[in-house]
């Protein structure tokens, strides 16, 4: 197996090029190391840590701009992330261990693309881009595309993900992260909820419901037909519980060691209402009617 290290974009995608499904990226390497280790030794390894410019949180007019190579331990200890994307906060804390997350990266965990992956959700309920590089040029991929099928992105094997923005949620919003797992926040999920509501000025009805889906689908999905169900309505506990069961009806889970897709689908509905609940209280201070 040959192993490079690039100091450019530039330079690691010549070797994506050439290597093409033979190379593997590796940054982390808390998922790729365990492949080598237990699945299949890939051609080459492509350390991308040596590239310049891949490992800050900025700010960038209204969104926030982090590089692939940020740690999920520097999401979760980032007073700004914590401030301006909680959301995305709340996830990072429930990610595995403290060892792994200060090892493990962003731009592993979205190009891992595991429909459990614990950021993913979160990132398409917060309306995130992937900037991706090619050796032909840029392009920026909305997530709700990026994603193609377990372990597939619209990188396919030539890609480099470059940077990921994320617009602030309105004003007035609250957002929640609600993980169901065997062993807690160790384990991975069986299912993972991104709640984000925006009430009206009078904190009477829904002006917009964001609703993502984890580990219940090949790709981390939004549950769009319960969305519309609640937008421009007045939240009550009949309406999140009609939302809560067209949620779980969106999902399409599959059976394993950890669940079957019926008990994944009844997970799916008890964390969707929980999590409209909680974020409407914490947005207008109030309990659902």
């Amino acid at each position: 197996m040959d192993y490079f290290k690039p100091e450019s974009v530039s330079e690691a995608l010549s070797l994506l090029a050439k290597y093409g499904n033979e190379a593997k990226i590796i940054a982390g390497g808390t998922d790729v190391m365990v492949d080598i280790k237990y699945k299949e030794e890939p051609g080459c390894l492509v350390n991308i840590k040596r590239i310049p410019g891949m490992s800050a949180i900025e700010e960038s007019g209204g969104s926030l701009r982090i590089g692939p190579l940020v740690t999920i331990r520097e999401i979760e200890t980032s007073k700004l992330v914590r401030e301006r994307l909680p959301l995305l906060w709340e996830a990072c804390h429930q990610f595995a261990s403290l060892q792994i997350r200060n090892t493990a990266t962003i731009g592993g965990n979205i190009c891992r693309a595991s429909p459990s992956g614990e950021t993913l959700a979160p990132l398409l309920v917060l309306g995130a881009k992937a900037k991706l590089a090619f050796s032909d040029g840029e392009k920026t991929e909305p997530f709700n595309s990026l994603f193609q099928g377990p372990g597939k992105t619209s990188l396919g094997s030539k890609g480099l993900l470059a940077a990921i923005e994320i617009p602030y949620p309105p004003k007035g919003s609250s957002g929640v992260y609600l993980k169901h797992a065997v062993r807690g926040p160790m384990d991975i999920a069986v299912v993972g909820i991104a709640v984000l509501v925006v009430p009206d000025s009078a904190a009477k009805t829904l002006q917009e419901a964001r609703i993502g889906l984890g580990a219940v689908a090949p790709t981390p999905i939004r549950a769009i037909k319960a969305e519309a169900m609640l937008r421009g309505k007045p939240l009550d506990s009949k309406l999140v519980e009609q939302a809560a069961q067209m949620a779980a009806a969106e999902s399409s889970p599959i059976t394993d060691q950890r669940g079957s897709a019926e008990y994944r689908r009844w997970i799916v509905e008890a964390l969707t209402r929980r999590g409209l609940e909680q974020t409407w209280k914490a947005a207008t201070g109030k309990e659902v009617a």
